[in-house]
């Protein structure tokens, strides 16, 4: 039976997204929230989906990473793609449900999936085909986000390219190429020796008919062995590193003009005849523009796209609770992700403090015991439905907002959130 964790090839995949697929792996039911980023909640089955997908991909290499630096690169991803796609909304980037079944079809028929077997797979794995286009639609919101804002920050300029040809001049030299031809008689090593002796005696007799002045194209055609007979031996350019190592030694031992002994390989007997002798050179700035346009392209986008979550985590409220010591928590974000809170919150806060500590491990086990319950209505089938978390985070955010509107203080926005997690 075919699982959607192993469908690994999905045929539709976006920028910055590559290495995680479409298909995370099923959650477990009992959570608890490990971070906020301004309304939303990030739930600790959410990292542990996306680090197991890490591991996966780390599993390839040779790089040793413990479980917790997977956990902290797990949440670093979900953290600016929430930043992303809250940044998307609010910019109304949108994307059209036709967009959206093109990338369903695509997935299904790259897959070789039939009508009606997508949706089969996904409620073996506990989800609905809605839940799973809502997953779609976000990561198609990303890319469109990503390819915008990075788009308007990658400029290259005349100036830039000239600057990096003068400095990196080194690295646009190429080899020396040489155009040749070759006659060969296949006599690969461990074959017979009757075979090899015969074959050697064939290529003496051409290539004493070539010394004499015998056309060495009509040879080729008439008695070489390789696919390039037809074309009189013709093999084309070759340089450095690409054929085998008593080749390349004769070819380019080789002048314009000039035909070799018999060079043995381990396919058999050639003749080899160099036509042209490219010396190698430094590219001018024209033939070498595109390649470091497309090389300057690559450094700004990333620099521009590290720049931009630099400033959307600058102007957002990251709140990270997946470590218990407060030196891990703050390496999980960069530094001045955390929004500063306004005076009059802060002091409300601070009036609060002497029972911080407990009110968060009250809280917190709050969201535990709303999270067995759902799993007992379940029957403790591993299962519950993504509208419990979608009720839950639109109540929540409805009373942050109210807070960060200066509606009701900081004290107030804790009791009412406490409050709420009671009736639970």
């Amino acid at each position: 039976m075919i699982s959607l964790k192993k469908l690994t090839k999905a045929g539709f995949a976006l920028a910055l997204v590559l290495v995680l697929g479409l298909f995370p792996v099923h959650a477990k039911v009992f959570d608890k929230v490990v971070a906020k980023v301004n309304t939303e909640i990030i739930t600790l089955s959410t990292i542990e989906e996306r680090a197991e997908l890490l591991r996966q991909k780390y599993a390839r290499s040779p790089a040793t990473v413990s479980g917790q630096e997977l956990l902290k690169e797990a949440l670093n991803m979900i953290i600016n793609e929430r930043l992303q796609l809250q940044e998307g909304k609010k910019l109304g980037f949108v994307v059209d449900e036709d967009a959206i079944d093109a990338a369903v079809k695509d997935i299904s028929d790259k897959n070789g999936l039939v009508d009606g077997q997508l949706q089969e797979m996904l409620e073996r794995e506990g989800r609905t085909l809605s839940s799973y286009r809502d997953h779609i639609r976000d990561q198609i919101l990303v890319s469109k986000i990503t390819r915008f804002e990075i788009g308007n920050r990658v400029k290259v300029s005349d100036k830039n390219i000239s600057q990096y040809y003068k400095k990196h001049q080194k690295d646009f030299w190429e080899d020396g190429q040489v155009r040749a031809r070759h006659i060969l008689f296949i006599a690969e090593r461990g074959s017979y020796e009757a075979n090899r002796k015969a074959k050697l005696q064939q290529a003496k007799k051409v290539l004493s008919e070539i010394r004499k002045g015998g056309d060495f194209a009509e040879l080729a055609t008439e008695y070489s062995e390789d696919v390039s007979a037809g074309d009189g031996g013709n093999v084309g350019l070759i340089v450095r590193g690409k054929v085998v190592r008593e080749f390349e030694e004769a070819v380019f031992s080789l002048k314009p003009g000039q035909i070799s002994d018999i060079v043995e390989t381990e396919y058999g007997y050639h003749i080899i005849k160099v036509d042209e002798v490219l010396p190698g050179k430094t590219l001018a700035l024209k033939d070498a523009k595109d390649r470091i346009t497309q090389i300057l392209r690559m450094q700004k986008q990333k620099q521009g796209y590290d720049d931009w979550m630099e400033e959307l985590k600058k102007s957002a409220f990251i709140e990270v609770i997946l470590f218990d010591e407060s030196d891990k928590n703050k390496s999980l974000v960069s530094r001045g992700s955390y929004k500063k809170k306004p005076d009059s919150e802060l002091k409300a806060k601070k009036k609060l403090s002497s029972g911080a500590d407990s009110r968060q491990k009250t809280l917190q086990k709050k969201w535990e015991e709303m999270y067995k319950s759902v799993e007992k209505s379940n029957g403790g089938s591993g299962k519950y439905e993504d509208s419990e978390l979608a009720s839950l985070e639109e109540k929540l955010r409805q009373i942050k907002k109210l807070r960060d509107q200066n509606k009701i203080s900081e004290k107030e926005y804790q009791k009412r959130k406490e409050n709420f997690l009671n009736r639970l």
